[in-house]
């Protein structure tokens, strides 16, 4: 945990504006903005999501910070190969099937660093897309210092490459498991390598403080 703060408190002093991937620029306002729009409509509008009717009635959009372009970074996708089914243990003292996707890493000065990826097989949150790869974190915003994101972690969607192994990280994504909407679901566990003590402040935040 300590080596995933450091690496943080490094990495968010540093903005990444136009972040470039293979000759291409990354739009991060514009990308979050649509990532939103379409989550809101997601979220209410399908069957057997978790909002009830009551509660879509009065439902005005999910809870975000505002987008901040300094928290996308570059990432080299590490595959397991081949992939195994693993049981990650779920708030409810179950647990969820997931395919061991691998690591994402990344470089500060000489210093290497990774977080574990999974990539979906049926949890709700990505009914809509069921090839999703995510990575489960949790930092210091869900801390009594903060306490502005879910207590139980956030899901951080990343695209796969169509070729290579670069992806973009970008922790503006970073969204609330079902449970924060609805007791009635449970939530991943982060992983111990994926907690950074380091506050995020950017992404989905708690549902009851909008």
């Amino acid at each position: 945990m300590k080596k995933n703060f450091k690496v943080f408190s490094l990495l968010i002093m540093v903005s990444l504006f136009g972040i470039n991937l293979h000759g291409q620029s990354y739009d991060c306002k514009a990308e979050n903005s649509q990532f939103r729009s379409d989550k809101n409509n997601w979220v209410v509008k399908d069957v057997d999501k978790p909002f009830s009717s009551s509660d879509i009635a009065e439902f005005d959009g999910l809870f975000y910070y505002p987008v901040d372009c300094k928290y996308v970074f570059n990432g080299t996708l590490n595959r397991n190969e081949p992939m195994k089914i693993v049981n990650v243990e779920t708030t409810d003292g179950g647990s969820a099937q997931l395919y061991d996707y691998g690591t994402v890493s990344y470089t500060v000065g000489e210093k290497k660093y990774d977080l574990v990826v999974y990539k979906n097989i049926d949890m709700p949150e990505f009914d809509n897309a069921k090839e999703t790869i995510f990575i489960p974190i949790k930092d210091g915003t869900s801390g009594p210092a903060l306490n502005t994101t879910f207590a139980s972690g956030r899901y951080l969607i990343i695209q796969p490459p169509a070729s290579g192994n670069k992806v973009i990280l970008d922790f503006n994504k970073s969204i609330n498991p079902f449970k924060n909407y609805n007791s009635n679901y449970s939530a991943l566990i982060v992983p111990s390598s994926n907690i950074i003590l380091a506050p995020l402040t950017t992404g989905e935040r708690k549902y009851e403080d909008r």
